[in-house]
């Protein structure tokens, strides 16, 4: 009897490992696809899923992956309410049709809505069970602030709350990219303004692009605070509906994110890992070099991986070797070496100012590129009291090419 029960136990212990898990994915839950509240889970032995505010179209997902997938038979099918509806099957990387939901004419939704899966063999069946249908184009707007800080989750977003007849939401640390939905939806979305592409500062009203607004027909670009460093915690914001959305950050505690300096680019690869890696100054705050034997092409300075990007200010801008390069963000593309020149012996050194979101580069070197006629060098580097200096034409300066005493 023991052998027979071990055996029992680890049959039973090698399905539930194996079990596939299913999950709800469409425009109720922003097509997530591995939404942990969205999963398919064992209620007095059915499968079953409760969507807060059931619309539009949807697909049931396996594993948290794209395919298999199922759904719809053709565009145009739905289920209707206490029927089954037995689901077409995908198991290659085709996408098959979505499947909607049979409501009334007019925007209507189900609030509550209960649904269970029934697996019988291959074939997967569906039935919404419960829910109760409203019209929603009565309900009040709702605005929520979704992003990079949550995950992009359209259903957990921070919601903005009436306080004192101003629609206020708390975050406890923005940072990364944000836009603001209605209703929980990505079919009204604001974020990025499209003419300025400016980020969010502090106490400073952001008219915010809307998607379709002016001409456009694609969503609106994510929005940023101005200062790409940092975050805020337990930020305040508030939000000003009408013909333009405001959205204003009006409190909160400004913190610097730390990360790593990179450069990729033609010469070091287009990565952020240690090949492309600056090193700290030391004894210089906010200063870091790289040493390299030759450096040319197209590049950029990155903060972090792909985060924050510095490079040109203006299309077809050039550095020019041992003259300082203001970089200012956000770039308007790759930064090159002046004249497509290859530099030898070249010391890379970038002065960051967090505050004012500057990158000052230098391209400190004593020789001309190494595809040139070599000209005898007018430029020494040497060290001095622990600091870099480059002797040129009997003065002396320090790596940013201001003079020295």
């Amino acid at each position: 009897m023991k052998k027979i029960f071990s055996f029992l136990a680890a049959a039973m212990f090698c399905l539930a490992a194996n079990a596939t898990d299913y999950y709800f994915a469409g425009d109720a839950n922003g097509w997530s696809n591995n939404n942990a509240s969205f999963k398919f889970v064992e209620v007095d032995g059915v499968l079953t899923v409760t969507v807060p505010d059931l619309f539009g179209t949807f697909k049931v997902t396996e594993d948290g992956n794209w395919h298999p997938q199922h759904g719809g038979f053709g565009e145009g099918d739905k289920i209707k309410f206490g029927e089954d509806f037995d689901l077409s099957n995908c198991d290659g990387t085709n996408d098959i049709a979505n499947l909607g939901i049979d409501l009334p004419e007019g925007d209507y939704r189900y609030k509550d809505a209960k649904l269970t899966l029934t697996i019988t063999g291959d074939k997967l069946t569906l039935k919404l069970v419960s829910g109760t249908l409203y019209d929603h184009s009565v309900v009040p707007a709702t605005y929520q602030l979704v992003g990079a800080f949550q995950g992009w989750d359209s259903n957990a977003g921070v919601e903005f709350e009436d306080k004192d007849g101003v629609l206020t939401a708390t975050v406890a640390d923005l940072n990364g990219t944000f836009k603001v939905i209605q209703d929980k939806s990505w079919d009204h979305q604001w974020a990025t303004t499209w003419g300025t592409k400016a980020g969010l500062e502090m106490n400073k009203p952001y008219e915010m692009g809307g998607k379709g607004d002016e001409g456009t027909s694609g969503d609106p670009a994510n929005l940023a605070l101005a200062n790409p460093f940092g975050g805020y915690k337990n930020a305040v914001l508030t939000l000003t509906v009408g013909e333009k959305m405001v959205l204003t950050l009006t409190a909160g505690e400004f913190y610097v994110v730390e990360n790593d300096w990179h450069i990729p680019g033609a010469q070091l690869g287009w990565d952020n890992t240690e090949a492309q890696r600056f090193s700290p100054v030391a004894g210089q705050e906010n200063t870091f070099e790289r040493l390299e034997a030759e450096f040319g092409g197209e590049f950029k300075v990155v903060y972090g991986n792909w985060g924050v990007e510095f490079g040109a200010n203006a299309a077809g801008d050039a550095a020019q070797p041992n003259v300082p390069y203001v970089m200012t963000y956000p770039c308007a593309g790759n930064l090159k070496v002046a004249d497509d020149a290859v530099l030898e012996d070249v010391t890379i050194t970038i002065t960051v100012d967090y505050e004012k979101a500057e990158v000052t580069l230098l391209l400190a070197t004593e020789t001309t590129g190494v595809e040139d006629v070599k000209t005898a060098a007018t430029a020494v580097k040497r060290i001095e009291n622990g600091q870099l200096v480059i002797l040129k034409n009997g003065i002396r300066y320090n790596v940013l090419g201001a003079q020295m005493k």
